[in-house]
């Protein structure tokens, strides 16, 4: 039977080699990131650009115009990828009668529906993700939020986090128009021109 002291230095040794490996993966993922983004860099760029330039078109408009949605965000975001990830979200307000665990056993809660997506060179070849996420978050009182949270039985929204993987030559003006769509609340989720075959993972299960 193995002294302690051997049996803690080597749980020592197994923890340094554990990062190492880890550090391996994210270095390769970065470079095929890299390479991905060299081959494809005007494709994505312009892509990129033409979102940009319709979410300012979008954002200049008279308020009623917008209804129900106010502004759309798109920036740039960090990553440790370096993989030129960037962020377009909007939302609207609405209400809907819920089940409550307590009497009446229903009431009207007030709802943020949020709507983001995010885009980023793929480490495959001359492929984007995409991941969609659609969202309800109830809005309550500060001195009752875990309370009303937990008393609320199902609200039965459908919420989305769906990563995909796309063809960045497939990044074109009817795909940011689509977007644009489904970000300011005039289409579902079904009308983006994702298939099967460009899903890579649902977010909201185990991959």
């Amino acid at each position: 039977m193995a002294h302690w002291l051997e049996e803690a230095e080597r749980e020592e040794k197994r923890k340094k080699v554990r990062p190492s490996r880890e550090s391996a993966k994210v270095q390769d993922k970065i470079f095929r990131i890299r390479e991905n983004y060299k081959i494809n860099e005007e494709s994505y760029e312009n892509f990129i650009n033409y979102i940009f330039d319709l979410c300012g078109r979008a954002n200049s408009l008279p308020h009623e115009k917008k209804l129900p949605w106010v502004h759309i965000e798109f920036k740039a975001k960090e990553s440790r990828f370096e993989n030129h990830l960037y962020f377009a979200s909007t939302s609207e307000r609405i209400d809907k009668t819920v089940m409550t665990r307590s009497f009446p056993f229903v009431k009207r809660q007030h709802y943020k529906h949020l709507r983001s997506i995010h885009i980023n060179v793929s480490k495959k070849m001359d492929f984007a993700e995409l991941e969609i996420r659609d969202d309800y978050l109830a809005k309550s009182r500060l001195s009752s939020e875990d309370k009303d949270m937990q008393d609320i039985v199902n609200d039965g929204f459908p919420r989305v986090k769906v990563v995909f993987e796309y063809e960045i030559n497939k990044l074109d003006k009817n795909l940011g128009l689509s977007i644009l769509d489904w970000l300011t609340f005039r289409s579902e989720v079904s009308s983006l021109p994702f298939s099967e075959e460009h899903f890579k993972y649902d977010k909201r299960r185990k991959k």
